[in-house]
């Protein structure tokens, strides 16, 4: 009888350890199977191994644009260097401010005159300067000494940052100056076949109107800041408008969405308002620190069909077209 009982505990034992050997392969072979599917999946494979027609196919993970402001804060304002940081540090665009100098030539400085930045205090209007004594010209801020680069030069360090950086042109101009001021810069964007990586603005109506009927495929827009409960209206012919951050409330981020506008707020520093901005539906930020503005960004990054993106990634983010085939500036696809 002892021995029986020790026989059948052996016998249960080894039907135990059968048993436990067959829920481990089970396990082992399940977890390939799944593991191969995903695998699959993310090859966009069916079962049989071959092309999956799938829905998840034609998915884009985008997110709103992040705009360096004169480009990256870690280098002086509107110089080569701060447009090339900002690529590297993730920026979509640099905002670099355009104005013409005595020779007609587009520079990039923002400010009249040259007193603010001047590293030897010689204070002349950028205007009444010719392009050969600018660029002789010492300029320092943030410890760095650099020279006022020509759009032209901000153009060739854009393509020598990465194959996507691009340049939001502020174009500093009135109604007399505006003909000229779009003709120069229209010219050069043209030679070194930029279009495709330039948006420009102005806060001047007349040069809104002049790049978009010369160019009506460009992305042009307006500086606005509606104050208080004012009526909000957008430039005719623009694609997009820049306003302060701390203007855009409900009220603009409802007309904005309504009529398919796609707005960037200014946020200088402050980017717990670039997050508030992102939230209620701003399609970008501006702000000082690229880095920065890579994060923010990226945590409202959104998944969407790719069949809603038109023409291209920057056409239809928002999923409201303005017209047949008009780009709309508000995303970029994420690798």
């Amino acid at each position: 009888m002892e021995q029986w009982d020790t026989e059948s505990r052996g016998g249960r034992r080894w039907i135990a350890h059968l048993i436990i050997l067959a829920i481990t392969l089970a396990l082992v072979v399940g977890g390939a199977a799944v593991a191969n599917l995903r695998r699959r999946e993310r090859d966009g494979l069916d079962a049989a191994g071959t092309p999956a027609v799938s829905d998840s196919r034609d998915m884009w993970t985008v997110r709103p644009l992040a705009i360096a402001h004169r480009g990256d804060d870690s280098a002086p304002e509107n110089s080569l260097h701060a447009i090339a940081n900002a690529g590297a540090r993730g920026a979509d665009y640099a905002e670099i401010d355009i104005r013409l100098d005595a020779d007609g030539t587009p520079v990039v400085f923002h400010d009249r005159r040259t007193g603010r930045l001047s590293a030897d205090g010689r204070d002349v209007p950028v205007a009444s300067t010719p392009t050969r004594v600018l660029q002789r010209m010492p300029m320092r801020q943030n410890g760095e000494t650099f020279h006022i680069p020509t759009l032209a030069q901000a153009i060739l360090a854009a393509r020598r940052t990465n194959d996507h950086l691009g340049l939001l042109l502020h174009l500093k101009t009135d109604d007399r100056h505006a003909p000229r001021v779009t003709e120069a810069v229209s010219r050069q964007i043209e030679r070194h076949d930029f279009a495709s990586r330039v948006m420009i603005m102005s806060t001047d109506d007349a040069a809104i109107r002049l790049v978009h009927r010369a160019h009506p495929r460009w992305l042009v827009g307006k500086c606005v800041s509606p104050a208080g409960h004012a009526r909000i209206t957008w430039p005719r012919g623009a694609s997009f408008v820049v306003m302060r951050g701390d203007r855009f409330d409900p009220r603009v981020a409802r007309r904005a969405e309504r009529d398919h506008m796609p707005v960037y707020a200014g946020v200088s520093g402050d980017y717990r308002e670039a997050n508030r901005c992102l939230k209620l539906g701003a399609s970008g930020v501006l702000g000082d620190s690229a880095r920065r503005l890579d994060h923010v960004v990226d945590r409202h990054a959104v998944r969407v069909d790719g069949r809603d993106m038109g023409d291209g990634p920057r056409t239809g983010a928002r999923g409201g077209a303005r017209g047949s085939g008009d780009a709309v500036p508000w995303a970029r696809p994420l690798a």
